[in-house]
């Protein structure tokens, strides 16, 4: 299935918890369905294997896509742009 990939997406600290990055991850997902020229199904993100940075994703979304990786620095996961369409 196609997918794009978030590389990196921070946040300068003093920017954070203000609805920044939910605006660019809801951002891309508008771009992605509406104005999709890629035929795109997924987003995907190595998000930080952190607590705060996995639920940032998950509240945006996202969902594991293995269990395998829950030792690692960093946690695939992704969205099915097809929900949003919903």
């Amino acid at each position: 299935m196609p997918a794009v990939k978030i590389g990196r997406l921070a946040v300068t600290a003093n920017m954070q918890r203000q609805g920044v990055g939910k605006d660019i991850l809801d951002f891309l997902k508008v771009w992605f369905t509406i104005r999709n020229k890629t035929g795109c199904r997924f987003i995907i993100v190595d998000a930080y294997n952190t607590s705060d940075v996995t639920s940032f994703y998950e509240k945006n979304g996202f969902t594991f896509l293995i269990a395998s990786d829950t030792e690692d620095k960093t946690r695939l996961m992704y969205f099915d742009l097809a929900t949003f369409r919903e």
